[in-house]
């Protein structure tokens, strides 16, 4: 907030921008909060403090290997890890995936949960111009003899199709899920 004081102590006397959205909610609030009762107690913020007694991260990096589906469980090796046990068994409620290195976390029930996974990337390739063009299908030959004088007249047919030929295209990268 604008004028609020920075850790420093300094005053941070830098602009602030709502959108018209975003004030009249605040308004809103602010409105509630004053016609409130004033006896109750102040809104206060104190330090994170463990779970049922839950100590340590809740994050942690790890590998599977196989197929994950959506709404199943796997079973995952922590990486980079001195915690026992190594492994955990986690529910993904996403999407399904391969084998890869994965983010999985821990909510207060000990219950593990796929959180991030490896995405692949793959390039496409995307047609931006073409061109019709006439080419030889085929050629039709007719050869005569002519009894009076002992010439042979051929002639030719020759059959043409149009075709689209690609004239240019680009390459574009997207993430895609393996």
């Amino acid at each position: 907030m604008a004028g609020a004081n920075k850790p420093d102590g300094k005053s941070n006397m830098q602009r602030v921008a709502f959108t018209r959205r975003d004030a009249d909610r605040i308004g809103r609030v602010v409105r509630t909060v004053e016609a409130g009762d004033k006896k109750g107690n102040a809104l206060t913020f104190g330090h994170r403090q463990p779970s049922q007694g839950v100590v340590g991260d809740i994050f942690r990096t790890a590998r599977f290997t196989g197929s994950w589906h959506v709404n199943s469980t796997a079973t995952v090796e922590f990486t980079n890890s001195t915690f026992t046990p190594q492994t955990a068994t986690a529910i993904n409620l996403f999407c399904g995936i391969a084998d890869g290195d994965v983010g999985v976390a821990k909510d207060i029930d000990n219950t593990w949960y796929l959180i991030a996974w490896e995405m692949e990337t793959a390039t496409a390739v995307f047609v931006t111009a073409t061109a019709t063009t006439s080419v030889l299908q085929s050629v039709t030959v007719a050869a005569t003899q002519s009894t009076s004088d002992c010439s042979i007249n051929v002639v030719t047919t020759q059959n043409s199709h149009e075709i689209t030929v690609i004239s240019a295209t680009q390459t574009a990268t997207y993430l895609r899920l393996p």
